[in-house]
């Protein structure tokens, strides 16, 4: 004789329910590998860490009670210390900390103003009594332009310039 087994048809609610976060978890994998890596993203990325160390060393200086400079050239920049000598004129030595050392970009970092000095020496200065200074910084990625700007008394600035 055979027997016949009634089963069930359909699906449990455990069973959809783990369908839903696997179709969920793949859904999101592939929106966040889909969001743009090329030169926009990567030049915005170098502004804001510009912004950052910029930020940084401004509060360093105020901690420190020893100004901090900038030196830019074409693809990088490097912070610098000022070593005051007593009464004797101090000279500029590049900042110790590894935070500060030489950076490289893939961005092109162009001083827009003040000008950049000739002499190897700080064009922006981050002084300990915080007193402002105006300076705008170009960082420039195969077209995609973004401004860091100072202007006081309004705080440092991030800008997108519209791409060529």
């Amino acid at each position: 004789m055979a027997y016949k087994v009634a089963g069930n048809k359909g699906f449990t609610l455990l069973e959809v329910m783990l369908v839903v976060l696997i179709i969920g978890i793949v859904t999101s994998l592939a929106v966040y590998s889909m969001t743009p890596v090329g030169p926009s993203r990567k030049a915005k990325s170098e502004a804001q860490s510009l912004m950052a160390a910029i930020d940084y060393a401004q509060q360093r200086a105020i901690l420190s009670h020893q100004p901090y400079g900038l030196v830019i050239n074409d693809y990088g920049y490097q912070f610098y210390i000022y070593q005051g000598l007593g009464l004797e004129r101090g000279a500029w030595a590049p900042a110790a900390k590894k935070t500060f050392h030489h950076r490289n970009t893939l961005s092109q970092v162009n001083l827009i103003a003040p000008k950049r000095n000739l002499d190897g020496s700080p064009s922006i200065v981050l002084l300990p009594s915080k007193e402002p200074q105006v300076y705008t910084i170009e960082l420039n990625l195969e077209g995609y332009r973004w401004l860091l700007t100072s202007v006081p008394p309004q705080p440092l600035t991030l800008t997108a310039v519209a791409h060529e």
